[in-house]
């Protein structure tokens, strides 16, 4: 029996009062691109506001909302290990990919699709419009993408999870180009035209990338277990410089004329960060390239003092310093990181060195790594606190008794 008006009226306002109720459930959820999705389920609100207005309401015009999907997402967002939604990645210059939630670290990537099976089957085998793209096309845009940005150098799992279930032979599709597939495997089924028309119907990727992202400063992801695995350590300027600190070697009981080294000498006294960097150091291979060496041999002739250059002496013996341009050439996201605040050139040099000989760069550098992860690009780095050369400034400061 056709539904009347009134009770196409009453799913309506029951869909407007669901997505409110959504809304207050996404500002919950503390993790980088919580807004967006906060402003996506805005969007399907509004859409049906408008459709309130209107005095005819028909049935289909209803299963036009996305807000089946999004509730799906919230659900998958709200999990523990969650730590951004919403997340916009560069295959290359004109193409970018749109990731629903990623987890564990940054090792586990989610697409969440609630589309009816049928649907889904129909347009994988061709019964579609001419550019639909199919469940199958999506996948191997996710395994691509996954190459370019890999987490401590593999690339993140790719996890669809099926709210309303896939078909088998589907299923047996994306697991060959090696998705892990979530939800109820369905029998196969004959499927029309009509099929593609349903009620849990998904914005499209090009709607979805409509949303700019936020330019959010997000948590650095560390992937404690994976680093540990890794037995290269690339030095930054600023690793280099905390371990042969004055500050880091007995010295932190001053108060100096200069704020920011009183800080880290207060800091140092509670967090010492040399035992941290032997620990890590133990059993690594430690290198540098030529740019970070350069650069730390003129701040150490410019600022060091004796001892902390009798210990940059003892560094030189322990690290290979390799060229800039070892490892071959730079990927697509890497290649392509823009120079502008934080990431500096320097830093760009330094970090994709590493990344090119799939090492763990050491770094205090936490505002580049941040400012990279905005663009998109990720570095395996294991961040730790600055501490600067402090030897020549000891001389004018107040010694603390310990």
């Amino acid at each position: 029996m056709a539904n009347t008006i009134e009770e196409v009226r009453k799913m309506l306002e029951e869909k407007i009062i669901f997505g409110s109720e959504l809304i207050t459930r996404t500002k919950t959820i503390d993790v980088d691109g919580s807004l967006k999705l906060q402003r996506k389920i805005q969007q399907e609100i509004q859409f049906l506001k408008r459709l309130q207005k209107s005095e005819k309401i028909k049935i289909e015009q209803l299963a036009c909302s996305n807000l089946r999907h999004l509730s799906a997402m919230v659900e998958c967002a709200s999990r523990p290990g969650v730590v951004s939604v919403c997340k916009i990645f560069h295959i290359n210059d004109e193409n970018k990919l749109l990731i629903d939630v990623i987890s564990d670290e940054g090792r586990t990537w989610n697409k969440v699709i609630a589309r009816n099976p049928k649907s889904l089957s129909a347009l994988s085998s061709g019964n579609a419009s001419y550019g639909a793209r199919s469940i199958v096309d999506q996948a191997k845009d996710y395994m691509e993408c996954a190459k370019l940005y890999p987490c401590m150098y593999q690339p993140p799992k790719v996890v669809f999870e099926f709210v309303s279930g896939i078909e088998e032979s589907l299923a047996n599709k994306l697991k060959s180009l090696g998705v892990i597939v979530k939800g109820e495997i369905l029998p196969n089924s004959k499927y029309s035209k009509d099929d593609q028309c349903d009620d849990s119907w998904e914005s499209s990727e090009d709607e979805q990338l409509e949303i700019s992202e936020e330019a959010v400063i997000q948590e650095v992801p560390q992937c404690l277990e994976s680093q540990l695995e890794i037995k290269t350590l690339n030095l930054d300027v600023t690793a280099m410089m905390a371990y042969v600190s004055n500050m880091t070697n007995g010295h932190h009981n001053y108060v100096f004329k200069q704020e920011v080294l009183t800080q880290q000498a207060a800091w140092e006294a509670e967090r010492p960060v040399k035992p941290i960097l032997e620990r890590l150091f133990q059993g690594k291979m430690l290198v540098c390239c030529r740019t970070a060496w350069d650069d730390f041999e003129k701040i150490m002739n410019t600022l060091g003092g004796p001892s902390e250059k009798t210990r940059t002496a003892r560094l030189k013996e322990m690290v290979i310093i390799y060229p800039d341009d070892s490892g071959g050439k730079d990927d697509y996201p890497r290649q392509n990181l823009k120079v502008r605040g934080h990431v500096r050139l320097r830093s760009k040099v330094i970090f994709n060195f590493g990344h090119r000989i799939k090492a763990l760069t050491v770094s205090a550098n936490e505002g580049f790594v941040r400012a990279a992860l905005q663009q998109g690009v990720t570095y395996a780095a294991f961040i730790h606190e600055s501490r600067a050369l402090t030897e020549g400034k000891e001389e004018s400061a107040t010694k603390i008794p310990l």
